[in-house]
């Protein structure tokens, strides 16, 4: 098993390790577009849904009003 390496830079004649990579903030507005997103994502999906919605009022009334 091998460790991983830290990553050397050479620049200028000279070797050093780069800087460590900001840290992950959130947005200001992260929040917002995740809402938006998932309504985006509903409004796409209301086709299926109506589909789906009608075939379990289908079946519904077939098992409902079926002759015994």
């Amino acid at each position: 098993m091998q460790l991983p390496q830290a990553r050397i830079v050479k620049q200028g004649g000279q070797l050093f390790a780069p800087p460590p990579a900001p840290a992950r903030q959130r947005r200001p507005g992260q929040m917002k577009e995740q809402l938006r997103d998932a309504a985006a994502l509903a409004v796409g999906m209301w086709p299926l849904v109506a589909v789906m919605l009608l075939m379990l009022g289908l079946l519904i009334s077939a098992t409902n009003w079926s002759a015994p």
